[in-house]
């Protein structure tokens, strides 16, 4: 993959956020900003660094890790409680900016990438621009839209997760009062 000389660069910027969602398996309640290098959409061709993903609220998040596209032309569109029950949303801010590649609004357009890239429907590209990203070490991770929900999300290299994250809480799912409210948000009835 080639990007243009200096392009990076001009899709690189600052960013701070409070309250992102991270969606995790509640077994790992006790290390909410662990990671571990393996298959993902900007997690690189040879699982050689990780990414820590998360999403500007819960709806979001929850479209980017439960939802995805299990409802495609389907009517029914409930999800059982039950199939929450092993997951916990952990609430983030930064304590120091990041620098990030913007793919938002055009950046893949300017970057003259593949629109797939922040898609997500190409994870082999994806993957491959996440290789070109993390090889400049002065870059924290890439900042995108959810393509599912039209909302913030981001990825965060492995090399900025300690160092400019914090968690502020973390609760199980299923205890989240706005649970079906965000869900409803994406045409999704919460079955009890």
């Amino acid at each position: 993959m080639i990007v243009g000389e200096g392009l990076l660069a001009s899709q690189t910027k600052t960013f701070e956020f409070s309250s992102y969602v991270r969606i995790i398996p509640s077994f790992f309640q006790a290390t909410p900003l662990g990671y571990a290098a393996g298959v993902s959409r900007f997690g690189g061709t040879k699982k050689n660094f990780a990414v820590l993903y998360a999403a500007r609220n819960l709806a979001t998040a929850l479209a980017e890790t439960v939802v995805r596209d299990r409802y495609e032309s389907i009517e029914d569109r409930r999800l059982f409680i039950s199939e929450l029950a092993d997951r916990s949303a952990v609430q983030l801010d930064t304590i120091q900016p990041l620098r990030v590649v913007d793919l938002r609004k055009g950046g893949c357009l300017k970057l003259g990438v593949s629109t797939d890239i922040a898609g997500a429907k190409c994870f082999n590209e994806a993957q491959q621009f996440a290789d070109l990203v993390y090889k400049d070490a002065t870059i924290d991770g890439i900042l995108y839209a959810s393509r599912l929900a039209g909302e913030n999300c981001i990825a965060v290299f492995d090399r900025a997760i300690t160092s400019h994250l914090a968690e502020r809480c973390i609760a199980p799912l299923t205890q989240l009062g706005q649970i079906g409210t965000a869900l409803k948000k994406l045409n999704v009835k919460l079955v009890r």
